[in-house]
Order: C-alpha cells, then structure tokens, then sequence
C-alpha cells in the first residue's frame, strides 16, 4: 500500500514538475504511461493546465489540451487557468485558452493557504531595508548551507556577523524562485518577534538576491539532539515555550502565517541557548533534495516525519497543522529520537495518517500535564488541537510547577538547578 501511494505521489510531482519546467518530452512521456494524468490535481486541486498558465509554459499547455485538458476546472480557490494567466498578464497563454472555450473567472484571494501567497511583493519604493551589497562582505563568507535552488553563508554586513541567503546564478531568472524569494522578504519586512529569526534587510534591485537575518550561532534543534544529550524536563519546556511563543504571534496576526514546515532543523538556536522559528519561504526551495519534494503544490509541504496527517492526506488544512509538527518535536526532545525513527520518513507518515499510530512514549521524564497536552497537539481531529495561545498559557504553568521556584524569584529558574518532581512512567499508542 505504502509503496503504490507513493508511487502515485511521484507521477504526481514528475508530472507537474514535467509541466513547470515547459518539458514537452517529459510530458508526453509520462502521458504515454498513463492519459489521466492529464487532468491530474494536486492537493490544491491544481491541475497541469493551471501550473502551465501561472508560469506561462505555453508549449507544454498546448500539449495538455490536445490531450484533453479540462480548461474550466478550478482549484480549491475558484480559480481556473484563464484566470491564473490573466492575472500574471500572460496574454499569449490568455489567448490560447480564450481560443480552446476557456471562460474568464475572477482570481479569488487563497487566505487560507500560506501567507507567503497572500502578501504583496517588495515595492519600489520606500524600501528602506534595501541593502548595497558592496556592504556585504561574501569574499571572506562561510558556507553554512547548500541546496539545489540557492546557499546560506555567514558573512559580515557593516561589521556585524549575518546569515545570507541567496539563489544561484543560473534561477536568477525563473519566475517561480524569484517570486518566492519577493513573498519572503516582504513577509518576513512584517514579522517582528523575539523567537523569530530576525530579518535585517535584502538585495533586490540587482543579482544576486540576497536575503539578510540575524546569524545564530548555535546551530539547529536537529544538531543538538543529534548530540544524543539528556535534556532536563525544565529545559525541555522552556525550549517549547520558545516555539509556541513565536508560533502564537505567527496564527495571531491580522495575517495570520501558517509555517507548514515545523522541524528540528528550522528551530535555530542563540548562543544563550534560546530558539526561534525560522525558514519561511526560500529556506524550502533550498532543502529540495528529491523529485518528488520539488512541486511544493502537491500538498506535501514539510518534511514527512513532523508532516500532519491532513496534508499528507491532501485534505483541507489550517494553522493547526503547525500545531501538530510542534507535538512531534515535543515527543523528540523527551525521547531523544524522531517519531518512528526506525521507519523512512514516509512510512512513518503513512502510519500516522493512514493507520492513525503515534510513537510509543517509554521515558519517565515528563512532567505532569505534558501527556496529556502532547495527545491534544497531534490529535487526527484538527479541532481537538489547542492554539498556540492556549499552550502557552500550558506550558507557563508547567514550567512554573516543575522549577518549584518561588515568584519572586523565576527570572533566576533557566540557571538554577532544582530537584525535579518525580513524573509516573507513561507509554502511549494512538
């Protein structure tokens, strides 16, 4: 079962990526194995024809409605190619489909997706974060991290350490990249919060883009739980407070900012050893590793592990997807091992999703309540999963109680080393 589901993804994403790429062979091919492809949605429901139109692939569009490409279909936002390639000003790919009975749809607003579709890009003026890259010194730069769509290095702006993300050379032209790159930027000009990566300005009036935050150096929660060391419950739920806390002002904006890719990796820490969130847009072109996570639009955003069953059932999503990946890094700073780490990541996920199995709990370590709390977050039921606000407020407590420091004194708990209460063996299966 896992191996034909999986099968069935990797049509998916080759198809698309076939059709983004404007590859009339690779497209041809894979319709030769199998002719329904051609009609074939995405979780979004988004066909072929509708990535054709947003990126203006007139040649493979041509091909798909030959072969019978429904051109009135719409996504789960009720818009239809002729309304995608209207609103980028595609005329060429306007008229094609004007000619084939395609008939004209508003574009509807997608406020339920990501915010990084939502958000306008940078505008021409008034960018007062616009950054002079003769300022950023790339010539003595570290590299930090690489990918198939672009690298972070550590480099020096105005004397200052930073984190640099750019695109390579060869993308600066792709419209995609590029778009993602300006959705970014302008969503992260927005954020401001203490346990979020901190964005200090960008490059984007001439190549390469460039991205500046904060540079961290503590590396990632993925690192040091790979350090194999036996964090303290109290540490441990001060570490949650740190993501929740930046998760809640993400779901409370007037925009709210659904992450989608909650993992160790994107939990960076300082060097006091606090966490923020970070990795918003490019940082998921950067981690492509495999075909089949190329398309983002299949709705499997994020990494499969930490992945909601929701998504990876392409079913209807919201914020609360972020809440579930939170509990499945709770479990892995308790345990000291990834959900189903004796499993590949996608058979782990279809466990989750399909056979509605959670990872044992076998250590003694938690602390009264964070069972409890832990069942609620990675509940199938997105509903019975409580907002960030709420855990919190949860979490607070339970730092409070477990410490057993008096209030006047709390601001000392990160640095005080107390006796723990004892907390009953607790082992669980969904």
């Amino acid at each position: 079962m896992v191996s034909k589901a999986k099968q069935q993804l990797q049509q998916l994403s080759e198809l698309h990526w076939a059709v983004r790429c404007n590859d009339e062979g690779a497209l041809r091919y894979l319709l030769r194995q199998d002719r329904n492809l051609v009609n074939a949605a995405d979780y979004d429901k988004r066909t072929p024809l509708h990535i054709a139109a947003t990126h203006d692939c007139v040649s493979v569009a041509k091909v798909l409605i030959a072969e019978g490409a429904a051109v009135n279909v719409m996504d789960r936002w009720g818009n239809s190619p002729r309304g995608e390639a209207e609103s980028a000003g595609y005329l060429e790919m306007v008229k094609l489909l004007n000619d084939c009975g395609a008939e004209a749809h508003a574009l509807s607003p997608r406020y339920h997706s990501e915010s990084l579709i939502q958000v306008a890009p940078p505008l021409p003026s008034n960018l007062d974060w616009e950054i002079d890259p003769r300022e950023i010194d790339m010539d003595s730069s570290e590299l930090v991290g690489k990918g198939s769509f672009g690298e972070i290095r550590k480099a020096f702006w105005r004397g200052t350490p930073v984190a640099v993300k750019t695109i390579r050379p060869s993308l600066s032209n792709d419209q995609m990249v590029v778009k993602d790159f300006q959705h970014e930027v302008q969503l992260l000009v927005m954020v401001r919060h203490p346990n979020i990566v901190q964005f200090l300005g960008a490059v984007t009036r001439q190549k390469p883009l460039m991205l500046v935050t904060e540079y961290l150096a503590g590396g990632d929660l993925h690192q040091l739980l790979k350090k194999k060391e036996n964090l303290t419950p109290d540490r441990i739920v001060k570490y949650a407070l740190d993501i929740a806390r930046g998760m809640s002002y993400l779901h409370n904006r007037t925009n709210p900012i659904i992450h989608r890719d909650l993992k160790p990796r994107n939990i960076i820490l300082t060097e006091d050893k606090e966490l923020k969130v970070g990795d918003f847009g490019l940082s998921k072109l950067i981690n492509v590793e495999r075909m089949h996570d190329v398309y983002k639009m299949t709705g499997e955003t994020g990494s499969y592990r930490y992945m909601a069953p929701e998504v990876f059932e392409h079913k209807v999503y919201d914020n609360s997807v972020d809440v579930f990946s939170f509990a499945m890094m709770l479990y892995e700073m308790f345990e000291g091992l990834a959900p189903f780490d004796d499993k590949e990541a996608y058979e782990a996920a279809t466990l989750i999703a399909t056979d509605e199995c959670r990872p044992p709990m076998r250590v003694t370590t938690y602390p009264p309540g964070m069972v409890d709390l832990i069942r609620k977050c990675w509940s199938s039921y997105q509903p019975s999963r409580p907002p960030f606000d709420k855990i919190v407020q949860q979490l607070e407590r339970m730092l409070e109680e477990i410490t057993l420091v008096p209030k006047d004194r709390r601001h000392l708990r990160d640095i005080l080393h107390i006796p723990r209460r004892p907390s009953q063996s607790q082992a669980y299966n969904l």
